[in-house]
């Protein structure tokens, strides 16, 4: 073999070992990472399992700080523990997170505040998602949540006809028989409340007053 064409076999070879050589760290650190990854994930889910919120809510943070590829499960998951931890401003933080991916984010926002007890900002939501939404089948849906915010509110007759307008506004039989439903447990619930109040008291007789 002539002295030329050995030193130019030489030196694909070299070429060939330097880029292995510089693969491996890459790959190394890539294992590394999944391995940490793996292990945030583990240790969050155990703390969740076990109650252990705060650490959970830790665990998931320092894994998207890490690797926001998890964040469409992560998320979730942090918006669940900070509601339920108590912390509003936390949970809605990652609340409008999630929503960027959900199929209906103001339905999904609505439901969220309405899990932390802020039924007016709920209400509003809802309001102003109806006000462009054209599709049946979420009209139905929407008005579901926003007559269960007025209920909160202590508005039974505006969730009552609310959920009227529903009915007759539902596109199909399934949707108008779930919203009857829901309109028949209103109205039982809404009757219990009445019957609870006091009675007013009436005047007091000619003969009672001094």
């Amino acid at each position: 073999m002539k002295r030329k064409e050995k030193q130019r076999i030489k030196g694909r070879l070299a070429g060939c070992l330097l880029a292995l050589g510089l693969a491996l760290p890459v790959r190394a650190e890539e294992a590394r990472a999944a391995g940490s990854s793996e292990a945030l994930m583990l240790r969050a889910t155990t703390a969740e399992k076990a109650h252990r919120g705060a650490e959970a809510a830790c665990a998931y943070e320092r894994l998207l700080r890490s690797d926001a590829s998890y964040e469409s499960v992560v998320a979730p998951r942090l918006v669940d523990l900070y509601t339920a931890s108590g912390k509003p401003a936390e949970a809605l933080s990652w609340a409008v997170r999630v929503a960027r991916r959900h199929p209906d984010p103001n339905a999904y926002l609505a439901c969220v505040h309405a899990r932390l007890g802020q039924w007016k900002e709920s209400e509003l939501i809802l309001r102003k998602a109806l006000a462009s939404e054209k599709a049946p089948e979420k009209r139905a849906a929407l008005l579901w949540q926003l007559a269960d915010a007025q209920e909160q509110l202590g508005d039974a007759d505006a969730a009552l006809a609310t959920l009227l307008g529903a009915c007759e506004a539902a596109p199909n039989k399934h949707l108008q028989r779930t919203t009857s439903q829901r309109l028949d447990a209103l109205r039982l619930r809404r009757a219990a409340a009445q019957s609870q109040k006091p009675a007013a008291p009436g005047r007091l007789k000619a003969e009672d007053t001094p």
